[in-house]
Protein backbone atom coordinates (compact mmCIF):
# COMPACT_ATOMS: atom_id res chain seq x y z
CA UNK A 1 0.00 0.00 0.00
CA UNK A 2 1.48 3.34 -0.99
CA UNK A 3 2.12 5.79 1.81
CA UNK A 4 -0.38 8.38 0.59
CA UNK A 5 -3.31 5.98 0.38
CA UNK A 6 -2.38 4.41 3.69
CA UNK A 7 -2.82 7.84 5.27
CA UNK A 8 -6.17 8.78 3.71
CA UNK A 9 -7.64 5.31 3.11
CA UNK A 10 -9.15 4.73 6.56
CA UNK A 11 -10.97 8.07 6.35
CA UNK A 12 -12.35 7.10 2.94
CA UNK A 13 -13.61 3.82 4.39
CA UNK A 14 -15.39 5.68 7.19
CA UNK A 15 -17.01 8.05 4.68
CA UNK A 16 -18.17 5.15 2.53
CA UNK A 17 -19.74 3.40 5.48
CA UNK A 18 -21.30 6.66 6.64
CA UNK A 19 -22.82 7.12 3.19
CA UNK A 20 -24.58 3.77 3.48
CA UNK A 21 -22.18 1.36 1.75
CA UNK A 22 -22.96 -2.14 3.02
CA UNK A 23 -20.39 -4.30 1.25
CA UNK A 24 -16.78 -3.54 0.29
CA UNK A 25 -14.10 -5.31 -1.70
CA UNK A 26 -10.61 -4.03 -1.01
CA UNK A 27 -7.58 -4.56 -3.25
CA UNK A 28 -4.65 -5.05 -0.93
CA UNK A 29 -1.32 -3.34 -1.30
CA UNK A 30 0.74 -6.47 -0.76
CA UNK A 31 0.18 -6.62 2.98
CA UNK A 32 -2.61 -6.00 5.48
CA UNK A 33 -2.06 -2.33 6.19
CA UNK A 34 -4.16 0.56 7.54
CA UNK A 35 -6.72 0.51 4.70
CA UNK A 36 -7.22 -3.23 4.81
CA UNK A 37 -7.58 -3.15 8.59
CA UNK A 38 -10.03 -0.24 8.38
CA UNK A 39 -12.22 -2.25 6.01
CA UNK A 40 -12.13 -5.29 8.30
CA UNK A 41 -13.10 -3.16 11.30
CA UNK A 42 -15.73 -1.10 9.45
CA UNK A 43 -18.69 -3.20 10.53
CA UNK A 44 -19.85 -3.85 6.96
CA UNK A 45 -19.43 -6.97 4.82
CA UNK A 46 -16.01 -7.14 3.19
CA UNK A 47 -13.84 -9.27 0.92
CA UNK A 48 -10.10 -8.72 0.42
CA UNK A 49 -8.55 -9.35 -2.97
CA UNK A 50 -4.89 -10.34 -2.91
CA UNK A 51 -3.47 -10.44 -6.46
CA UNK A 52 0.20 -11.38 -6.41
CA UNK A 53 1.34 -9.50 -9.51
CA UNK A 54 -0.56 -7.64 -12.21
CA UNK A 55 -0.24 -8.81 -15.79
CA UNK A 56 0.09 -5.15 -16.84
CA UNK A 57 3.38 -4.84 -14.95
CA UNK A 58 4.91 -6.31 -18.09
CA UNK A 59 4.11 -3.02 -19.87
CA UNK A 60 7.17 -1.58 -18.15
CA UNK A 61 9.22 -3.56 -20.65
CA UNK A 62 7.68 -1.99 -23.74
CA UNK A 63 10.12 0.85 -24.47
CA UNK A 64 13.32 -1.13 -23.93
CA UNK A 65 12.00 -4.06 -25.97
CA UNK A 66 11.06 -1.78 -28.87
CA UNK A 67 14.26 0.26 -28.84
CA UNK A 68 16.91 -2.22 -27.77
CA UNK A 69 15.42 -5.69 -27.66
CA UNK A 70 16.21 -6.00 -23.95
CA UNK A 71 14.42 -6.30 -20.62
CA UNK A 72 16.24 -4.99 -17.56
CA UNK A 73 15.34 -6.64 -14.27
CA UNK A 74 17.28 -7.42 -11.09
CA UNK A 75 15.80 -10.87 -10.44
CA UNK A 76 14.55 -13.88 -12.36
CA UNK A 77 12.15 -15.64 -10.01
CA UNK A 78 8.79 -17.12 -11.06
CA UNK A 79 5.58 -15.15 -10.66
CA UNK A 80 1.98 -16.20 -11.30
CA UNK A 81 0.78 -12.98 -12.94
CA UNK A 82 -2.98 -12.40 -12.89
CA UNK A 83 -4.94 -10.46 -15.52
CA UNK A 84 -6.65 -7.32 -14.27
CA UNK A 85 -9.93 -8.46 -15.85
CA UNK A 86 -9.87 -11.50 -13.58
CA UNK A 87 -9.38 -9.31 -10.51
CA UNK A 88 -12.34 -7.17 -11.57
CA UNK A 89 -14.47 -10.25 -12.21
CA UNK A 90 -13.77 -11.62 -8.72
CA UNK A 91 -14.54 -8.21 -7.20
CA UNK A 92 -17.86 -8.05 -9.03
CA UNK A 93 -18.90 -11.49 -7.84
CA UNK A 94 -17.89 -10.70 -4.27
CA UNK A 95 -19.97 -7.53 -4.34
CA UNK A 96 -23.04 -8.96 -6.07
CA UNK A 97 -23.28 -12.47 -4.66
CA UNK A 98 -23.37 -13.94 -1.17
CA UNK A 99 -20.81 -16.35 0.22
CA UNK A 100 -17.69 -14.20 0.07
CA UNK A 101 -17.95 -12.13 3.23
CA UNK A 102 -14.86 -12.02 5.41
CA UNK A 103 -12.71 -13.91 2.93
CA UNK A 104 -9.26 -13.04 1.61
CA UNK A 105 -8.76 -14.32 -1.93
CA UNK A 106 -5.26 -15.01 -3.20
CA UNK A 107 -5.45 -14.36 -6.96
CA UNK A 108 -3.02 -15.72 -9.53
CA UNK A 109 -2.90 -16.50 -13.20
CA UNK A 110 -2.71 -20.03 -14.64
CA UNK A 111 1.11 -20.24 -14.73
CA UNK A 112 4.09 -19.22 -12.64
CA UNK A 113 6.79 -18.08 -15.07
CA UNK A 114 10.22 -16.62 -14.47
CA UNK A 115 11.20 -13.39 -16.20
CA UNK A 116 13.36 -15.42 -18.58
CA UNK A 117 10.44 -17.70 -19.44
CA UNK A 118 8.14 -14.74 -20.08
CA UNK A 119 10.78 -13.14 -22.29
CA UNK A 120 11.17 -16.38 -24.24
CA UNK A 121 7.42 -16.46 -24.89
CA UNK A 122 7.42 -12.80 -25.91
CA UNK A 123 10.40 -13.29 -28.26
CA UNK A 124 8.61 -16.11 -30.03
CA UNK A 125 5.41 -14.10 -30.40
CA UNK A 126 6.97 -10.93 -31.80
CA UNK A 127 9.54 -12.79 -33.90
CA UNK A 128 12.47 -10.95 -32.37
CA UNK A 129 15.15 -11.93 -29.89
CA UNK A 130 14.73 -10.22 -26.53
CA UNK A 131 17.54 -10.40 -23.97
CA UNK A 132 17.33 -10.27 -20.19
CA UNK A 133 19.90 -7.80 -18.83
CA UNK A 134 20.36 -8.09 -15.09
CA UNK A 135 20.58 -4.87 -13.11
CA UNK A 136 21.34 -4.38 -9.42
CA UNK A 137 18.78 -4.09 -6.66
CA UNK A 138 19.68 -0.42 -6.16
CA UNK A 139 19.36 0.33 -9.87
CA UNK A 140 15.86 -1.15 -9.81
CA UNK A 141 14.97 0.98 -6.77
CA UNK A 142 16.30 4.13 -8.42
CA UNK A 143 14.39 3.35 -11.61
CA UNK A 144 11.13 3.25 -9.68
CA UNK A 145 11.99 6.39 -7.75
CA UNK A 146 12.56 8.19 -11.06
CA UNK A 147 8.85 7.66 -11.80
CA UNK A 148 7.86 9.49 -8.62
CA UNK A 149 7.64 6.51 -6.26
CA UNK A 150 8.97 7.08 -2.74
CA UNK A 151 12.10 5.22 -1.70
CA UNK A 152 10.13 3.27 0.90
CA UNK A 153 7.63 2.07 -1.67
CA UNK A 154 10.35 1.37 -4.24
CA UNK A 155 12.31 -0.69 -1.70
CA UNK A 156 9.16 -2.62 -0.84
CA UNK A 157 8.35 -3.42 -4.48
CA UNK A 158 11.88 -4.45 -5.46
CA UNK A 159 12.23 -6.37 -2.22
CA UNK A 160 9.10 -8.33 -3.12
CA UNK A 161 10.83 -9.48 -6.32
CA UNK A 162 14.03 -10.26 -4.41
CA UNK A 163 12.26 -12.60 -1.99
CA UNK A 164 8.96 -13.70 -3.54
CA UNK A 165 6.50 -15.36 -1.21
CA UNK A 166 5.13 -18.85 -1.72
CA UNK A 167 1.74 -17.30 -2.55
CA UNK A 168 3.27 -15.34 -5.44
CA UNK A 169 4.83 -18.40 -7.05
CA UNK A 170 2.08 -20.97 -6.43
CA UNK A 171 -0.80 -21.15 -8.90
CA UNK A 172 -4.25 -21.31 -7.31
CA UNK A 173 -7.68 -21.73 -8.92
CA UNK A 174 -9.45 -18.93 -7.02
CA UNK A 175 -10.44 -17.01 -10.16
CA UNK A 176 -12.16 -20.02 -11.71
CA UNK A 177 -13.79 -21.12 -8.44
CA UNK A 178 -15.27 -17.69 -7.76
CA UNK A 179 -16.20 -16.59 -11.29
CA UNK A 180 -16.93 -20.04 -12.79
CA UNK A 181 -14.80 -19.29 -15.84
CA UNK A 182 -11.21 -19.88 -16.82
CA UNK A 183 -8.70 -17.08 -16.17
CA UNK A 184 -8.11 -14.68 -19.06
CA UNK A 185 -4.47 -15.68 -19.50
CA UNK A 186 -5.41 -19.34 -19.91
CA UNK A 187 -7.82 -18.38 -22.70
CA UNK A 188 -5.85 -15.66 -24.52
CA UNK A 189 -2.36 -17.07 -23.89
CA UNK A 190 0.39 -15.65 -26.13
CA UNK A 191 -1.79 -12.84 -27.48
CA UNK A 192 -2.24 -11.51 -23.98
CA UNK A 193 1.50 -11.67 -23.31
CA UNK A 194 2.18 -9.67 -26.46
CA UNK A 195 -0.46 -7.10 -25.56
CA UNK A 196 0.78 -6.88 -21.99
CA UNK A 197 4.27 -6.01 -23.20
CA UNK A 198 2.97 -3.31 -25.53
CA UNK A 199 4.82 -4.93 -28.44
CA UNK A 200 3.51 -5.98 -31.83
CA UNK A 201 5.25 -8.44 -34.14
CA UNK A 202 6.10 -5.64 -36.59
CA UNK A 203 7.92 -3.48 -34.03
Amino acid sequence: MTAGLAEVGPALVRKAVGAGVERITVLWGGWVGPVEKAVEESGVEWTRLEPQEFRSNTLAWADSVRREGVVREPYDFPSALVHEADIAAVAAVALMEDGHVGKAYNLTGPQALTVSERIAVLSKIIGRDVELVRITHEQAVERLMATGVSRADAEYVVGWYAKPTEDSTTVVDTVQRVTHRRPVLSRSGPTSMRNASGCRPDL
